[in-house]
């Protein structure tokens, strides 16, 4: 076997959020991505041992919150404390892109309202620097996630 991937971890039950049963598996991880789930073949840099552990490579939340959380929190905590790599976000029929600088004060009065956040917390969290919703995109980007962001 030659060395392929940064990380492999090796003959765990994988289960890996499609609703499918759980399997025992390998899974590979090269340049911070999945690289392989089943059988691997190649080596890893770095090699852990997962048996009687589950691996879980990849749980999707497509209903969260975080549109406002995520710019003072880009762990998405505790989504991606519970492998969780990709959030959805902009449910329940509102959002905080697009948002014009007049409207922010509005804005996040109903977050108090519809979430429960504390007004103080979305005003000193809440790292503004967008109005259109492309602008909020390019912020998440520099913002830099741990999760995937939808």
């Amino acid at each position: 076997m030659t060395t392929r991937y940064d990380l492999v971890i090796r003959g765990g039950l994988v289960v890996d959020g499609t609703g499918a049963p759980g399997r025992r598996g390998d899974v590979a991880v090269q340049d911070g991505r999945l690289a392989e789930v089943g059988a691997v073949s190649g080596r890893g840099k770095r090699e852990i041992e997962a048996a009687g552990l589950v691996i879980a490579p990849g749980f999707i939340d497509p209903h969260t919150h975080y549109d406002a959380q995520i710019t003072w929190d880009p762990l998405a905590s505790c989504s991606s404390w519970h492998g969780v790599t990709t959030v959805v976000m902009g449910n329940c029929g509102f959002t905080i892109a697009p948002c014009r600088e007049a409207d922010r004060d509005t804005l996040m009065r109903m977050l108090t309202y519809v979430e429960g956040m504390p007004l103080e917390a979305l005003t000193r969290g809440i790292r503004w620097g967008w109005e259109t919703f492309a602008e909020y995109l390019d912020s998440l980007e520099r913002i830099g996630p741990w999760t995937n962001v939808g």
